[in-house]
């Protein structure tokens, strides 16, 4: 490379002539893109390449030898003289942005570079320029302006030291503040905290965690405080601007103001708030007028069978009775009638009257089974298997479940939840046979009743299908009955194999008893003394209905050998006068009041040996025989058949001598 101290022709050898390098030199200067102009120091222009005529719109022999100024708008000729001034002095002139004329009279944005061009003394004599366009990207430059302002977000950017470079007015709206650009730096314009409100440290902003790890940081909601002292929720999107190396150069943030979202969303909160607060405020409304329904449906059920049991006793005490009380009368009077036609007459009439009986009875036990009252729910199911054969139903009772006790409004809604799912056994299961357990959990204190069979069984995932009504309301109301009481009922059914519907209720403490020997059992009984034998028998008559007593004691007045010692209308009479009168015979009624006649008979056998106890009963159960019998009883007769039966019944017991 030549200097301006050294003659051209003391250039040291080439490898290439110099016609050769000049030639690629001139090839090189043709095929650039950027416009590359020389002229003297006049202004001339001396030469003109491709791309200055395709910057300019001229061709090289439209230019060359004309003056630069051709190019110069008119309010910008004295950009050349100043230009050459310096050229003349040495000086080279680097991206000087200026406005050049086109040839179609346009202007346009360029970026000019000039240097100086010397001869072999090293003269300057005259100047190169390499001019490009700028339009494009100054244009580009205030597209992306606009855009940043356009932008709803605030943005702004920073050089490699924090300071601000740029920002939009969403920025200055947040910020609150138009910090100078260039000499403010970013990290002392506005505080900045976490979410919690912690204060954060400048190192440890987004922006400065972007730069310093050299990584995009998305997303992080950050607190900024303004200069008026408010605070502002924001989403931070931070975002390094890296050279050609890829070193960090400055970077971009992005601030979304997130004052709108957080109302929102604590106005969705409250909204969730106050609806979960109404939904539970209704759904404890639902539940509570569920609970009143059921309450209610419970109450129905439990009136309705007071009613019925109301019924039912009038039925047995009054009508009952004044049928047993008639039919005692005909049977000592028809003996005494010797006319043949009146006595056939009464003998009819009697008929009638046990006719008139047995619906009554049949009546009674329909309305309200007074066997459940009497000796509670594990008798009365039993009871109740019975009555099924009236419908054609064969149900087998099992019961492997000590004596129990229960409240009479869980005993008639258990009796009547089991009474509807055999009479469901009938109508849907398509089979005659059933059968009920009755057990007791003694580690749970639990009462487990299961009533099942092998019919047509059903899906039981249908029960809660409203339009599905077979069968399944009344399981849904024994189910509602029974949460009502505290238990549970629990249906196991599979189509084509039978149903099993259990019942489950807790029992009280004390509702389990130990079993009870039978009076036969606790004391061993003792035959009539020699002086029973030979006297009259006493006798002790306890029945609750007057008339009945007067039918009863004109039967055991008529013999000699029998003397009525006294009457009592309840059980309590009977065990107090036992006491003082020492009967040897106590013909008990079994529904007594204060003390029925089955735990009289149990006092007085177990207090008194020598007493022989027969029980009479409008009823004639077989349930009512066993637990006579078992209380002590020698016998139980039904009360219309006392005329006839209760004489020898009592001889069998005290054989008097003649």
């Amino acid at each position: 490379m030549t200097t301006p101290d050294q003659p051209f022709d003391s250039v040291p050898e080439r490898p290439f002539p110099l016609d050769f390098m000049l030639a690629h030199l001139a090839a090189i200067v043709e095929s650039s893109d950027d416009a590359i102009i020389s002229k003297d120091l006049n202004g001339i222009i001396t030469s003109w390449n491709r791309g200055a005529q395709h910057l300019f719109g001229y061709t090289a022999e439209e230019m060359i030898g004309q003056p630069v100024q051709r190019l110069i708008p008119d309010d910008r000729l004295n950009e050349e003289p100043r230009i050459l001034e310096r050229l003349r002095k040495g000086e080279r002139i680097d991206h000087y942005e200026t406005v050049r004329k086109r040839k179609d009279g346009t202007l346009i944005e360029i970026s000019l570079s000039v240097s100086p061009i010397k001869n072999q003394e090293g003269r300057i004599v005259g100047a190169s320029k390499i001019a490009r366009g700028v339009s494009d990207l100054k244009q580009s430059q205030r597209n992306l302006a606009n855009l940043l302002e356009a932008l709803p977000a605030a943005v702004y950017t920073i050089d490699a030291d924090g300071h601000i470079t740029r920002y939009n007015q969403a920025a200055a709206d947040l910020w609150g503040c138009r910090p100078p650009i260039g000499g403010t730096c970013w990290s002392g314009s506005w505080r900045q905290y976490w979410a919690d409100g912690r204060l954060m440290p400048p190192e440890e902003c987004p922006l400065a965690q972007a730069l310093t790890f050299n990584r995009p940081v998305r997303g992080l909601e950050t607190i900024i405080e303004r200069p008026d002292g408010t605070r502002l929720p924001v989403a931070s999107h931070s975002t390094p601007l890296r050279g050609p190396s890829g070193v960090p150069v400055g970077g971009v943030d992005i601030l979304v103001d997130l004052t709108e979202q957080k109302r929102i969303e604590r106005d969705m909160q409250n909204s969730a708030a106050e609806l979960e607060r109404r939904i539970a405020e209704r759904t404890g409304e639902l539940l509570l007028s569920q609970e009143r329904l059921r309450a209610l449906a419970s109450d129905l059920t439990l009136t309705e069978q007071r009613e019925r049991r109301h019924l039912a006793t009038e039925l047995h005490d009054y009508l009952a009775q004044l049928v047993v009380a008639s039919r005692i009368r005909l049977a000592q009077v028809i003996p005494t009638i010797h006319d043949s036609s009146a006595s056939a007459a009464l003998t009819k009439i009697d008929g009638m009257l046990d006719q008139a009986l047995t619906y009554t009875r049949s009546l009674v036990a329909e309305l309200s089974p007074h066997i459940l009252y009497q000796f509670g729910l594990a008798q009365s199911l039993v009871w109740l298997g019975e009555q099924m054969k009236q419908h054609g139903l064969e149900v087998a009772v099992r019961s492997m479940a000590p004596a129990f006790t229960l409240p009479d409004d869980q005993a008639v809604l258990l009796f009547q939840s089991v009474r509807e799912l055999l009479f469901n056994v009938i109508k849907h299961a398509k089979v005659d046979r059933a059968a009920i357990t009755i057990n007791v959990d003694d580690d749970r204190r639990e009462l487990w009743i299961c009533v099942e069979d092998e019919g047509a069984g059903f899906d039981v995932t249908e029960l809660g299908i409203t339009k599905n009504t077979r069968c399944k309301f009344g399981l849904l109301s024994i189910r509602e009955r029974m949460e009502l009481l505290g238990g549970e009922c629990n249906v196991s059914s599979v189509q084509g194999s039978g149903t099993a519907v259990t019942l489950r209720l807790r029992l009280a403490s004390g509702s389990v008893q130990p079993p009870l020997k039978r009076a036969s059992e606790a004391a061993s009984p003792h035959p009539p003394s020699s002086d029973a034998l030979s006297r009259n028998i006493k006798i002790l008559l306890v029945d609750d209905h007057a008339m009945v007593r007067q039918g009863l004691r004109s039967i055991l007045d008529a013999y000699e050998n029998l003397t009525v010692v006294g009457e009592g209308a309840d059980g309590q009479d009977a065990v107090i006068m036992a006491r003082s009168l020492h009967p040897d015979v106590v013909i008990m009624d079994v529904n007594l009041p204060i003390i029925d006649g089955i735990e009289a008979t149990r006092i007085l056998t177990q207090e008194h040996e020598a007493i022989s106890v027969i029980g009479i009963s409008v009823r004639n159960d077989p349930q009512v025989h066993d637990a006579m019998t078992q209380a002590g009883a020698v016998a139980f007769l039904p009360k219309e058949s006392a005329a006839d039966q209760l004489y020898e019944v009592i001889l069998r017991q005290f054989p008097v001598r003649a």
